[in-house]
C-alpha cells in the first residue's frame, strides 16, 4: 500500500475528502517526523511508538575509537499491535475497504452475513463508482462475495471458505400472491467436469465437498432495479443436506457419473434425476463452446450440478417457519412417499399404486371414498391419481421437492391414446427473439414426468393400467427441438403456418384458445388463435407400449 492507497482507505473508511484526507495524512506524517528529530518521542496506543535512535556510522572493533555518530528513527511496535498481526489471518475485509470481519468459525461469518439483512448490497458496502453506474453488472452472488465478503472469484474447486468447510451462496426468491416466499431459480451448486468425475467417489466428490456445509444468502428478485440494489429479505441459512434427502442425492450424484461414464455427458437432462440436477450452464445458441468428455469423441454442452427449483423451494418454506418471518412460509406438504435409502422413487410409487393396478375407476372411486362432482369433471382422473400418491394426506413431499408432473394418460382399448400430450402455450413476438434452451418448452422436457395410465377394455369399463417414471430421451428431445426452430422460423414468415403432427414424429403445434377469438399478436401485425407445442398422440402410445 502506497500513500495514495492509504489515502483512499481513509477517504472509505472516514467519508472526508481526498483532499482532507491527504492534508490530514501529510500533517500526521511531517508532526512526527518533527518530534522524533527534536528527541521526543511519539506514542500512540495499541499501536506503536516513534523514537530516534542513535549509532555508530561505521562497523568498529575498537570501542574507544571516536567515529561519528548518526541518528535515524525507529518504530516499536506495542503488544496489542503484534497480537493484531499474528491474528490477521482470522480476519478478512473486502477489498472496498468494508470492516475486518472474524473468519475464524462459522458462527463468526454467519453473524457477519446476518448484518446484511434487510439490506441490499449498495447499503452494506461502499461499491465502485463504475459498477453503480450501470444497471446490472454481473451475477449478485458475485458482487457479494467480493465485495462484502473479499472473496475474489476463483477456479477453486473447495468451498470458499476452506479452513471452515463452508461454502457460499447466493440466490434469489419470489414472493407469491399470497405473500409466501418461493425460489426464482435452481441454486447452481458447481461445474461438472466431465473428466474428472469418472474417477471420483460420492463420499470424497468435490460436489460433497461443497455442498456439506452451505451458508445461503437469500435476495428478493425484482428485475427491474440493478442487482446490487436487490434486499436481502430472508435471514441467512446454513444448510446440511437432510438426512432424509442424502440418499436420493447420492443415487442423483451417481446416475449423473455413470452416463458420464458410458460417454454420454451430451445426453444429460435435468430430467434424470430427482433432486439434484445437471442443469444447462452454458450461453446456448449454435455458438455455445462445446466441452470434451471421456469415452466419446461427441462433445458436450457444459452441466453444472444444481439443487432444483423446486427442491430449494422446499428449503426456503423449511428455513422460513424456524424465523421471525414464518408467516411468509408456503405449507409444507404433510405426506411422504416413502423413498429412502433403501428404497427408490420406483419402487417407492409402485407400492403405493399396486393394491390397485387392475381395478376399474369406480372400484378405485369406493375404496378411497373419492367420487366424481359430476359425470363430466375434468381432471378427474388427475386427481384420482393425486389420491393414490398421497394415501388421502394431501401432496406428497418427495415429489414436490423433485418436480415431478404428473400426467395421465387415458388409452382405447386398441391401446392407442385418446389424445395428444399438450405442453403450455407460447407467445409469437416472443419466440421469434428466444434461443431453444431459454424456451419453456425446453424447460418442461427436461423435467421427469410420472405417467398414471388409464385403458379402457373390451367391455368399456376403464381400469389402472400402469405407472411409471419417464423423462424425454435425447433423440427425441432433438426432435422436439427441430420442430421449436422450424415454428420460430415460420412464425417470422407466417404465423398461421405452423407444424403439423405430420411433418416430425415426436411434436407438432396446435391451437389452444379458449375460442376462436382467443388470440395473440403476430410478428405479421395479424391476430392468430393461442398456439402450444403437443406431443403426438402416435409418439404418446410408442412411449407407452415401452413403459
Amino acid at each position: 500500500m502506497n500513500d495514495a492507497d492509504l489515502i483512499e482507505a481513509v477517504v472509505k473508511q472516514t467519508g472526508i475528502s481526498e483532499r482532507d484526507a491527504t492534508a490530514a495524512l501529510q500533517a500526521f506524517t511531517e508532526t512526527i517526523k518533527q518530534t522524533v528529530a527534536a528527541g521526543e518521542s511519539v506514542s500512540l496506543p495499541d499501536f506503536g511508538f516513534f523514537r530516534k535512535h542513535s549509532f555508530p556510522s561505521h562497523l568498529q572493533s575498537d570501542p574507544s575509537s571516536s567515529y561519528p555518530t548518526r541518528a535515524w528513527p525507529v518504530f516499536h511496535p506495542l503488544p496489542e499491535f503484534g497480537n493484531a498481526l499474528s491474528q490477521i489471518h482470522e480476519l478478512q475485509r473486502s477489498p472496498t475497504g468494508g470492516q475486518l470481519y472474524d473468519v475464524s468459525s462459522v458462527e463468526a461469518v454467519y453473524q457477519h452475513a446476518l448484518k446484511l439483512t434487510g439490506k441490499s448490497l449498495d447499503e452494506a458496502v461502499q461499491l465502485p463508482e463504475e459498477l453503480r453506474s450501470h444497471k446490472s453488472r454481473g451475477q449478485l452472488g458475485n458482487l457479494v462475495e467480493e465485495f462484502y465478503f473479499g472473496i475474489r472469484q476463483n477456479s477453486d474447486h473447495r468451498p470458499d471458505f476452506p479452513n471452515l468447510g463452508l461454502e457460499l451462496k447466493t440466490t434469489g426468491v419470489l414472493e407469491t400472491s399470497g405473500g409466501a416466499y418461493k425460489a426464482k431459480e435452481r441454486l447452481v451448486l458447481s461445474m461438472i467436469n466431465f473428466e474428472t468425475i469418472v474417477a471420483e467417489q460420492w463420499d470424497s466428490s468435490s460436489l460433497l465437498e461443497k455442498t456439506k456445509l452451505m451458508l445461503v444468502l437469500f435476495y428478493l428478485y425484482d428485475s427491474d432495479i440493478p442487482v446490487w440494489r436487490r434486499k436481502f429479505i430472508l435471514e441467512p441459512l446454513l444448510f446440511e443436506i437432510p438426512n432424509e434427502d442424502i440418499d436420493i442425492i447420492r443415487r442423483d450424484w451417481e446416475f449423473i457419473q455413470q452416463k458420464v461414464k458410458d460417454g454420454m455427458a451430451h445426453e444429460l437432462s435435468e430430467g434424470d434425476t430427482f433432486y439434484l440436477g445437471a442443469c444447462r450452464k452454458g450461453s446456448g445458441g449454435t455458438k455455445e463452446p462445446l466441452r470434451t468428455q471421456p469415452n466419446s469423441d461427441v462433445p458436450a454442452k457444459a452441466r453444472a450440478f444444481s439443487f432444483k427449483n423446486s427442491y430449494l423451494s422446499k428449503i426456503i418454506a423449511q428455513h422460513v417457519l424456524t424465523t421471525s418471518q414464518a408467516g411468509k412460509a408456503i405449507p409444507l406438504a404433510e405426506s411422504r412417499l416413502g423413498v429412502s435409502g433403501t428404497v427408490t422413487f420406483a419402487e417407492a410409487t409402485a407400492l403405493r399404486f399396486h393394491p390397485y393396478i387392475g381395478m376399474s375407476i369406480a372400484d378405485i372411486s369406493v375404496a378411497l371414498d373419492f367420487h366424481k362432482n359430476d359425470k363430466n369433471q375434468k381432471g378427474f382422473h388427475r386427481n384420482l391419481a393425486n389420491r393414490i400418491l398421497s394415501a388421502g394426506s394431501g401432496a406428497v413431499q418427495e415429489l414436490q421437492k423433485a418436480d415431478i408432473e404428473l400426467k395421465t394418460i387415458r388409452l382405447k382399448e386398441s391401446g392407442k391414446p385418446r389424445e395428444a400430450m399438450s405442453f403450455p402455450g407460447f407467445k409469437f413476438n416472443e419466440i421469434i427473439h428466444q434461443e431453444w434452451e431459454d424456451s419453456n418448452f425446453f424447460e418442461k422436457l427436461e423435467r421427469k414426468f410420472l405417467f398414471v395410465i388409464f385403458r379402457t377394455d373390451e367391455n368399456g369399463v376403464e381400469t389402472l393400467d400402469k405407472v411409471a417414471y419417464w423423462n424425454m430421451p435425447y433423440e427425441d428431445r432433438l426432435q422436439a427441438q427441430a420442430v421449436w426452430e422450424e415454428t420460430r422460423r415460420r412464425v417470422n414468415i407466417d404465423a398461421s403456418n405452423l407444424p403439423k403432427a405430420t411433418e416430425n414424429r415426436v411434436a407438432h403445434v396446435r391451437p389452444k384458445g379458449r375460442n376462436k377469438a382467443d388470440t395473440l399478436p403476430t410478428p405479421q401485425g395479424t391476430r392468430v388463435t393461442k398456439q402450444c407445442f403437443w406431443l403426438n398422440q402416435s409418439y404418446i402410445h410408442e412411449v407407452v407400449k415401452g413403459l
